[in-house]
């Protein structure tokens, strides 16, 4: 069922891209390239700030980014980066990750975030993957990376965010401040970013910049003014901060208010001391700071809206009345990052992510079977979307892609229902991996390392409801005969392999598994038992409550 405009110029149920770029300067509107918007963006903003840094309180200007971005991609070509060539990003959220992004953007190379948790096993699977020949590390990171350079035949420079006496540093690159004369299409590869799923390793979903620029267009529909401040503490490793807030912003006008990390004791004071007007969140961060006392800053705060993923209707209403904020309710995915988002004003509707922005640009969506046919309103099905802002294909796995994109269209994995007027209503996840806190954690992975562990003959990995997180992990685990084990024996074990957020809060020691006649942990009953309970047994937070330190858990 297609979505209705109702009033032309209204935004409803959100506008036609043609009459959306209407309230964009002409070059901002015309803007096909990341390239292309910073540049114009430089030229129509020039001193005006774009970006603050709440940690520090310092500042960037549009012109600085695009002076700073210029010079940093001349010296990247000096070191022989091609377009095409994979710059991979091991950063913290900082100015410099954003130099560094639209730096790549300047000479065509493919950014490769790499998440900043990750430790040796996932970090060298991105950048050896991705076949990157360029990495910025962090100097703190940068042991990792000497640790698995070995291992990564295509590696050539790596340059250090830092001091360092034998690597270049990220602030001796001095390449020319004029714009580098390397011709950029809509349709090049921006960026690979990794993405887990439920079965294999990691997966690149290669986005253009046609999928950055559109996806970020639409979303400052909702945040186009000077004024606006849009304050983010998710991670740039995330196409959340990086396309919706850091680009989104840009097409905007105003500015983005970026911090090291999300912190719920800092939110509001950070939203009241820099003058923010927009932000986005998790529904387990909306939890979180829904869940703190009541605090001066966030009296009379100057935000207006607030896109949530996944926010609790029960709390929906809470949260407005509390904090006084418009919540919208949003949709992506990494492979999809063109959102659907639930219209401000009277067209929204509590409980929906909305509907498919930009329809003119044949931006559609159906719910649909098993076998791929259509149901009518209300029926629960999978959500399937088709777009030009969809991503090119996941990265050397074409395999991987069919999988997802049949006819078209591209298949969420995700289970939702739609209503008689086009509205979308999430229902649950089809993929079985435990999100917490908005990160998908495969569970096969946490298996694999808990396997590993040579008192270890079995395990299975499902995820409990959790109110802060979204999600926690739970490890059903099962000895080998004849061995005891203890659940701090696992925590230990998996502090050094794995990000701290792949490490299970819960534990349960098992004497047998309900297996399947193909010798599979019927993992579902498990996640359906975990459901009906209040306590989910061995808690790490409350056993080890210095588990991190202890450890030395990244």
């Amino acid at each position: 069922m297609a979505f209705v405009i109702r009033e032309e110029g209204e935004l409803n149920g959100w506008p036609n891209y043609s009459w959306a770029v209407k309230r964009l300067p002409e070059d901002m509107a015309k803007a096909e390239t990341v390239k292309q918007a910073l540049e114009s963006a430089a030229k129509i903003r020039g001193d005006k700030t774009y970006a603050i840094y709440a940690d520090t309180g310092d500042k960037m200007t549009y012109s600085e980014l695009n002076k700073d971005a210029n010079k940093i991609g001349n010296a990247l070509i000096e070191m022989e980066v091609k377009k095409g060539d994979k710059v991979a990003l091991y950063l913290r959220n900082s100015l410099d990750y954003l130099r560094c992004i639209y730096a790549c953007s300047k000479i065509g190379a493919i950014e490769v975030p790499v998440n900043w948790f990750y430790r040796e096993m996932d970090a060298k699977h991105i950048i050896g993957n991705s076949e990157a020949t360029t990495i910025i590390v962090e100097q703190d990171l940068l042991s990792i990376v000497e640790a698995i350079k070995g291992d990564l035949p295509n590696l050539k420079n790596i340059i250090v965010r830092g001091d360092s006496s034998e690597y270049t540093t990220l602030d001796s690159l001095d390449g020319k401040p004029n714009n580098p004369e390397v011709e950029v299409k809509p349709e090049d590869p921006m960026a690979i970013i990794y993405t887990s799923g439920t079965t294999g390793l990691p997966k690149g979903a290669v986005l253009s910049h046609t999928s950055y620029v559109l996806s970020a267009k639409a979303i400052s529909l909702w945040m186009v003014d000077e004024t606006a401040n849009d304050y983010t503490g998710l991670p740039l490793f995330h196409i959340n901060a990086q396309i919706y807030s850091s680009l989104g912003m840009m097409f905007a006008g105003g500015i983005i208010t970026l911090r090291s990390l999300f912190s719920a004791s800092k939110f509001w004071e950070d939203v009241s001391t820099y003058n923010c007007t927009h932000f986005n969140l998790l529904g387990s961060l909306a939890n979180i700071l829904y869940s703190l006392p009541p605090s001066d800053y966030e009296k009379d705060n100057p935000a207006k809206y607030v896109i949530i993923g996944g926010m609790p209707v029960e709390i929906w209403r809470k949260f407005e009345e509390r904090f006084g904020v418009e919540v919208l309710e949003g949709y992506s995915t990494t492979e999809d990052p063109l959102p659907c988002l639930n219209p401000p004003g009277k067209y929204k509707k509590i409980g929906s992510f909305g509907v498919p922005i930009f329809p003119d640009l044949g931006h559609e969506a159906k719910v649909v079977d098993e076998k791929g046919n259509a149901l009518k309103p209300g029926k629960i099905g999978e959500l399937v979307r088709k777009n030009p802002a969809q991503m090119i294909g996941y990265y050397k796995a074409p395999e991987k892609t069919a999988e997802i994109r049949k006819n078209g269209w591209l298949y969420s994995g995700d289970f939702v229902k739609m209503d008689d007027e086009g509205y979308l209503y999430f229902v649950d996840r089809k993929k079985f991996v435990v999100r917490r806190s908005g990160e998908n954690i495969a569970s096969w992975e946490i298996e694999d390392v808990i396997k590993s562990h040579p008192k270890v003959a079995d395990a299975a990995v499902v995820p409990v409801p959790d109110q802060m997180r979204g999600e926690e992990i739970k490890a059903f685990i099962l000895p080998r005969y004849g061995t005891e084990l203890k659940p701090e024996e696992i925590i230990e074990y998996m502090a050094g392999k794995v990000a701290y957020f792949k490490v299970p809060r819960y534990i349960e020691i098992v004497d047998k598994f309900p297996y399947t006649p193909t010798g599979r942990v019927k993992k579902w009953q498990l996640k359906e038992m975990e459901k009906e309970k209040e306590d989910h047994g061995w808690d790490r937070d409350k056993e080890i409550p210095d588990w991190r330190d202890r450890f030395k858990a990244r």
